[in-house]
C-alpha cells in the first residue's frame, strides 16, 4: 500500500496514461479534422483577445470610438457611446464627466452644470471641480459673486487644493479666496507653503498677520522673507526685482534707514535706465512711507518738521514727479505755512520751488484762501487738484473755497470734503470742521454736530466750531446746550484775544 503515496510512482503513471492516449490518437486521419482544430484554435485566441486588457472586445472598441468623437468633436457621437458604456453598467465619474462635457459643448448647459455639480459634491471627479471653477469663476470678479457662488467657489477650491496638494495653481486660487472672504487665519498657512517657490509670498502673509493682530508672527515672517530675498539679492546684485523685495520686507519691519541705505546702493548697479528709474521711484515711496510713520508719531516739534522737509527734498531729488511724495509735499506746505522758524520757511520755499506746477497751485490757492480771496483761492486749487488729484489737503482746501464762494456749489464742496477724509487714514480735524462747516451752510444741522465737535480740541479751529455749534443747537431747539457753546465760543475770543 505503501507504493500508492510514494510520488514517483505517480509521476511514473502520469507519464505512461500521456504516452498512451497519445499512442491511441488515429494520427493517420487528423487530416480531417484540421478544420475544427483550426476553428477551435481560433475561438480560443478571439476570446483571449477579447476579454484581455481589463475589458471586453466590444468595450474597448467603443472607448476607440469615444476618443475619435472627442478628437473630431462629433459630441452627438460622443454622447451616443457614453450612454451605450453607462447603460452597460459603466456609470464612473469618467464617464459621468465626459457626459457632461459633451452636453455642455451641445448647448445643454444648465443639465451640465448640474452633473458637473453632482461629480464634485460626491467626490467622484477632481476633474469636474476644475471645469466647473473655470466654467463659472475664473475671470470674474469677486464682488460680481453673490453669496451662494462665492461659497460654491470656496468649496470647489478647499477639494481641489486637497485633491491636488501640489498644484501651485490651485493653491494661489485657494489662497486668493481666502483673502476675498476675510479668512486671513486660514490663508496663512498656504501662503508660508508657497513662499518656498514664492520667496514675496511670505511678506504677504506677513502681513495677513498684522491685519488680525498677531505681530510677533507678522516680524517673524517678514524676517524670514528678509533673509531669502537678501541671500537672492546678494548672489543677483543688479536685479531690480530682487532689490524691491528687499525694501518692501524693511518698509515692512520699519527699518526705512536700511531701505534707503540698500536703494543708495542698488541704483548705481542696474545695468538699464528703465531698472534705475524703478528704484529712484521705489526711493521716492520709502521716504513718503518713512515720513508717514513719523507724522503718525505726532511730534509736531520744530526739529522734527525740519526733518521732514529735508527728507522730502531728498525724495523730490530721486523722484520729482511721484505722486506719493508730491502730496505729502503739498500737505506739509500746508502744515507750515505760518510757521515762523526762518529754516523751515527756508526749506519750506526750496521745496515749492522744487516741485511741479500741481504744488505752485497749491501754495498759490492756500494763500489766496488765507486772505479771504476764495475765487482766487477755487482756480489756483483746482488746477493743483488737476496735477495732484489725490492729494486730501488739496482738496480739503478746495472744499472750504468753493464753500467761501458767494453762490457757491455747496453739494460739489461736499463731495470733495468726503474724498479728502476718505483718502487718508487719520483724517485730520481740519477735514471734519471743513465738511461740519458746509453741513452747516446747507441747514443739515444734526450731520454738522459730530463734525465740528472733533475739532473742538484743535485751538485755531476751537472758536468757530463752538460758534456755529451753538446756532446748529439753537435749531434744533436746544437752548442750553447752545448757550454753553456761545459761552465756551466767547471764552475762546478771549484767549485768542490775549495771545
Amino acid at each position: 500500500m505503501i507504493h500508492y503515496l510514494n510520488p514517483i510512482k505517480w509521476f511514473k503513471w502520469s507519464g505512461e496514461f500521456v504516452y498512451f492516449w497519445g499512442v491511441s490518437i488515429p494520427w493517420r486521419c487528423v487530416s480531417a479534422g484540421l478544420p475544427a482544430i483550426i476553428l477551435t484554435s481560433g475561438l480560443l485566441v478571439l476570446t483571449f483577445l477579447a476579454y484581455s486588457d481589463g475589458g471586453s472586445w466590444r468595450r474597448n472598441l467603443l472607448t476607440e470610438q469615444l476618443n475619435d468623437a472627442f478628437e473630431t468633436e462629433d459630441f452627438e457621437t460622443a454622447e451616443l457611446l457614453i450612454r451605450r458604456r453607462i447603460a452597460e453598467g459603466d456609470d464612473s465619474g469618467e464617464m459621468v464627466y465626459k457626459l457632461a462635457v459633451a452636453r455642455y459643448q451641445q448647448d445643454q448647459k444648465d443639465e451640465a452644470i448640474g452633473l458637473m455639480r453632482q461629480l464634485a459634491e460626491l467626490r467622484q471627479s477632481d476633474e469636474a471641480a476644475m471645469w466647473l471653477v473655470k466654467e463659472l469663476y475664473l475671470g470674474r470678479k469677486w464682488t460680481d459673486l453673490d453669496p451662494t457662488g462665492q461659497t460654491e467657489f470656496g468649496r470647489l477650491l478647499k477639494l481641489l487644493s486637497e485633491e491636488r496638494p501640489s498644484d501651485l495653481a490651485i493653491k494661489q486660487l485657494y489662497v486668493d479666496y481666502l483673502i476675498a472672504s476675510d479668512r486671513f487665519d486660514a490663508a496663512i498657512p498656504y501662503l508660508r507653503e508657497l513662499s518656498a517657490s514664492q520667496p514675496m509670498r511670505g511678506l504677504q502673509a506677513a502681513a495677513l498677520a498684522r491685519r488680525i493682530g498677531n505681530e510677533e508672527l507678522a516680524v517673524r515672517l517678514a524676517n524670514q522673507t528678509l533673509e531669502r530675498v537678501d541671500e537672492m539679492f546678494r548672489e543677483e546684485p543688479a536685479n531690480p526685482a530682487l532689490a524691491l523685495a528687499v525694501v518692501q520686507n524693511q518698509i515692512f519691519l520699519e527699518r526705512h534707514a536700511d531701505a534707503i541705505r540698500n536703494l543708495n546702493q542698488a541704483i548705481p548697479r542696474m545695468k538699464t535706465d528703465e531698472h534705475r528709474r524703478v528704484l529712484q521711484q521705489a526711493m521716492g515711496d520709502t521716504i513718503a512711507a518713512w515720513v508717514t510713520l513719523i507724522e503718525q508719531q505726532k511730534n509736531e516739534t520744530p526739529m522734527e518738521r525740519l526733518k521732514v522737509l529735508k527728507m522730502l527734498q531728498v525724495a523730490l531729488e530721486y523722484a520729482p514727479n511721484n505722486p506719493r511724495v508730491l502730496t505729502l509735499v503739498a500737505d506739509q506746505v500746508l502744515k507750515t505755512i505760518n510757521h515762523d522758524d526762518d529754516k523751515i520757511q527756508a526749506l519750506r520755499d526750496a521745496l515749492v520751488a522744487g516741485t511741479s506746477p500741481g504744488i505752485s497751485h497749491f501754495v498759490r490757492g492756500t494763500a489766496a484762501l488765507l486772505d479771504n480771496d476764495p475765487d482766487k483761492a477755487t482756480r489756483h486749487l483746482t488746477l493743483a487738484a488737476e496735477h495732484l488729484p489725490n492729494s486730501a489737503a488739496i482738496m480739503n482746501n478746495l472744499a472750504v473755497s468753493i464753500a467761501q464762494r458767494e453762490g457757491g456749489d455747496l453739494e460739489h464742496a461736499l463731495s470733495l470734503s468726503e474724498q479728502a477724509i476718505a483718502a487718508v487714514s487719520q483724517p485730520s480735524p481740519y477735514f471734519y470742521e471743513t465738511r461740519g462747516q458746509i453741513l452747516f451752510q446747507m441747514e443739515r444741522y444734526l450731520d454738522a454736530i459730530p463734525d465740528l465737535e472733533r475739532a473742538l480740541p484743535v485751538d485755531e479751529l476751537a472758536g468757530k466750531a463752538h460758534e456755529t455749534l451753538a446756532v446748529c443747537y439753537e435749531k434744533l431747539d436746544e437752548p442750553e446746550l447752545a448757550s454753553d457753546h456761545k459761552a465756551a465760543a466767547a471764552k475762546r475770543r478771549l484767549v485768542d484775544a490775549a495771545q
